[in-house]
């Protein structure tokens, strides 16, 4: 089949549809992936990473420079702008759609250059590029909804909800990353049960790491935090008050993008606290996880109050327990329904809670046995449940399941 998966960022920072850009390729799919590239630095990233791919990125460029991009934006500015202010009028989706979307014009003329029998969005600001592909071709089309951008909070969510409004009961399927986001969906929308597909990842991304029963010890307790915004509101100013609290021995490692100037913020903290902080730089998607053997946990610490991430289970903790991580989940949603099936591979606390959180890194920090157990837990889960083989059979019957029933 002839299948185009349409992202809303560079497939660099799209770790879900990477994985199933791979499982369709590799099934002898005919695969194209349709995305945005905006950030100069992470082109060459994805060059990289279709390098080793057998499908195709075609990309709509929204580059900021050099100054002909720069020109070209300025008219793609002043439609989104018109198109907000529309909206606001009138409530009307096709303009919500040009207001969230820049490059939906340009996204849409790419999904139409070749033919498709499946159109698959991913994210809810190209859904409506996917949708009009699929309604002008004849094609099917899929969803997966990785975050719920309809949620309080959230940027624009009543332009959100006007595109799932207009289009999800129009997917032949739709794919979440928790039962606690698909619960939400469909007490909001009349839509057939959205399937669960957890942010696992292959285990082949961690191809030669060292269990952690054959790791060695360390002096101090070296915890890992990754996300691609290392911004307010992701728990980061806890985690550094609790390893002050702990009472030294703990040195947290940042591997994300602090916007503005909090990462300046972070480290006055850190520095006042008596906490080694230290940030790291981006690493190539089919790396990441081989480079936690380095550390001793990992931090999931979603917040309780946010909407959207409190409902789903983050590429962070699948990251974590496939590299063999111990793990620290705040009590949300999304977060209790995968820790109660693998509750041994770290502890659960309440966010807001910096002193929870220090008595457990305490205890990590000064009882190594327990460290070690919650580490091998978690190897252990990544490998007989949370990774990509055991769910990517049903992704594929979602595509080729609807095939043989035509």
């Amino acid at each position: 089949m002839r299948i185009c998966l349409i992202g809303a960022t560079h497939p660099c920072h799209n770790p879900r549809l990477v994985r199933e850009a791979d499982t369709l390729a590799e099934r002898g799919h005919d695969v194209r992936v349709v995305a945005v590239h905006a950030v100069p630095e992470l082109v060459s990233h994805d060059a990289r990473l279709v390098s080793s791919r057998r499908w195709r990125l075609q990309a709509a460029s929204i580059l900021r420079s050099p100054w002909s991009n720069r020109l070209r934006a300025l008219p793609n500015r002043m439609r989104r702008e018109a198109a907000a202010r529309k909206f606001q009028r009138t409530g009307s989706p096709e303009a919500a759609e040009l207001a969230l979307c820049e490059a939906a014009p340009e996204l849409l003329r790419l999904a139409l250059s070749e033919p498709a029998d499946w159109y698959v969005a991913h994210t809810q600001t190209v859904l409506a590029v996917a949708a009009r592909a699929a309604r002008l071709t004849g094609a099917r089309l899929g969803f997966d909804c990785e975050d719920l951008l309809g949620e309080p909070g959230q940027s624009a969510p009543e332009m959100v909800k006007a595109i799932e409004r207009a289009h999800l009961q129009a997917c032949d399927y739709i794919t979440v990353t928790s039962q606690a986001m698909a619960a939400r969906l469909q007490a909001q929308y009349e839509i057939r049960t959205p399937t669960v597909l957890y942010n696992v990842f292959p285990l082949s991304l961690a191809a030669g790491m060292l269990p952690p029963e054959q790791r060695a010890d360390r002096p101090t307790l070296r915890l890992h935090w990754v996300g691609q915004t290392a911004g307010p509101g992701k728990g980061l100013e806890e985690a550094i008050e609790a390893a002050s609290l702990a009472g030294g021995g703990v040195e947290i490692y940042v591997r994300g993008k602090a916007p503005g100037d909090f990462g300046k913020t972070l480290v006055r903290m850190a520095s006042e606290g008596k906490v080694p902080l230290h940030f790291l730089p981006h690493v190539h998607h089919d790396e990441l996880i081989a480079t936690l053997g380095e550390f001793d946990g990992g931090l999931a610490l979603e917040r309780t109050n946010d909407s959207n991430y409190s409902l789903t289970v983050t590429n962070k903790v699948f990251t974590y327990m496939l590299g063999g991580l111990a793990i620290a989940f705040t009590d949300t949603p999304g977060q209790r329904e995968v820790f109660e099936q693998a509750p041994e591979c770290g502890f659960m606390y309440a966010g807001g809670q910096a002193g929870l959180l220090a008595a457990q890194l305490r205890r990590w920090r000064d009882d190594r046995v327990a460290l070690r157990a919650a580490q091998c837990a978690s190897w252990r889960a990544a490998r007989e449940k949370f990774c990509w083989e055991r769910v990517q059979a049903g992704y594929l019957r979602l595509i080729e399941g609807a095939a043989a029933k035509a």
